[in-house]
């Protein structure tokens, strides 16, 4: 059988509440699923992301890889980064969404093989940085890809 996954999003203490399957994710002023612009010389709150197994593959999932195809504003930049152990998200620097999730290059996260349903992936970590002579408004809706491998 042909995996299924699902994006799920976690916020909370210590990450600890998984959202329902979403096909939209906004990087924003609070530590819930939407809510207030990115200003300015600010940065979003952290967006915890793993996905989820929701019909187990035949000989399981592996290879993960994330990719950024859109284009960012001058003075946005998207950070991301890659845990195993769950943290309250927060509206500072993160500590873990530290690299570049540079347009057009595919990075590998996690080569785990998954094979039951519920199984997570690793926590990916984003984080919405806006330099202070950024543009204030909202920005174009940025397409993130996942993927992964039939083992």
């Amino acid at each position: 059988m042909t995996s299924v996954l699902s994006v799920r999003v976690f916020t909370g203490a210590n990450a600890g509440t998984m959202s329902a399957a979403q096909t939209t994710v906004d990087l924003c002023a609070a530590d819930a699923l939407s809510g207030g612009s990115v200003m300015p010389g600010t940065v979003s709150y952290e967006r915890w992301v793993a996905l989820r197994v929701d019909t187990a593959p035949d000989r399981g999932a592996t290879n993960f890889w994330v990719e950024n195809t859109g284009d960012l504003p001058t003075g946005v930049s998207l950070k991301f980064g890659v845990t195993d152990d769950p943290a309250t998200p927060v509206n500072t620097t993160s500590t873990v969404a530290t690299m570049d999730l540079a347009s057009g290059r595919r990075y590998i996260y996690d080569n785990a093989v998954y094979t039951e349903v519920g199984d997570l992936t690793r926590y990916l970590v984003f984080q919405e940085v806006v330099a202070n002579g950024a543009p204030s408004g909202a920005i174009d809706p940025q397409s993130l890809d996942f993927g992964w491998v039939e083992a």
